[in-house]
């Protein structure tokens, strides 16, 4: 796409970012459905279970209180699955400030028109945030991303607390579980709406999921349930 191509049709920095799915496409979405999750828990949502298998949980307990131990642990999770999926989307935005423009002739390549711009930018998903500054636009999927991973995580940690668990399956049903959220909701609807995913990337002619209701309702649901797992631990001994 790059190389031998004519300065007109080369993307602009924002259009050759990873989540950027009119130019980058299959890539963004095998990071979005399958990558996110795994960066996300095998990091540190198995640090319960290292701790309980050391012996090192009883001497954290012995000198704080367990349910400030284990909710600060729940946050430690929650920013070391943000970090690891934030951090790489911010170094591939840098990369492409390194080679290329700030803004490009044409919003399309492919050999697109110019005027077929506008139908992408108006259906863009948050098309006024775009239209403001598209670099903005996505330092808010970075984010997005972030917190979804950062969720992600948390409930891969919530599942440690659970009987008969490894470091594997900890990430395993995790990443099981996002993968059957995506399914399903392909199934339910042809569209994007019931899809975490699709929330992502930048996706065109989605413009009906732009109030985002489905992904707040889905986020809060997830740290109400890791939140009521992680207290009811609290009041279990250990073994």
């Amino acid at each position: 796409m790059l190389i031998n191509s004519p300065l007109f049709e080369l993307p602009s920095r924002y259009q050759m970012w990873l989540l950027y799915n009119k130019v980058r496409g299959q890539w963004g979405q095998l990071f979005a459905y399958f990558l996110i999750p795994l960066f996300a828990t095998i990091p540190y949502s198995d640090s319960y279970l290292e701790d309980k298998r050391a012996g090192v949980i009883n001497f954290i307990i012995t000198r704080c209180d367990k349910r400030v131990y284990l909710f600060c642990k729940g946050i430690v999770v929650f920013f070391s699955g943000f970090i690891v999926v934030f951090a790489p989307l911010l170094f591939n935005q840098l990369l492409c400030f390194c080679l290329l423009p700030v803004y490009s002739p044409s919003e399309n390549v492919f050999n697109h028109p110019t005027y077929n711009a506008y139908q992408f930018l108006s259906t863009v998903q948050l098309p006024k945030l775009h239209s403001i500054n598209p670099y903005l636009h996505n330092l808010f999927y970075m984010l997005l991303n972030g917190v979804c991973a950062g969720i992600i995580a948390l409930v891969s940690y919530s599942i440690s607390f659970f009987r008969k668990m490894n470091r594997y399956l900890v990430v395993i049903l995790a990443f099981l579980f996002y993968l059957l959220e995506n399914f399903i909701g392909k199934l339910i609807s042809s569209s994007t709406t019931f899809s975490i995913a699709d929330y992502l990337i930048i996706l065109p002619f989605s413009s009906e999921i732009t109030k985002y209701q489905y992904l707040l309702i889905f986020i809060m649901v997830l740290l109400f349930i890791s939140a009521i797992t992680i207290n009811l631990r609290c009041s279990k001994d250990e073994v």
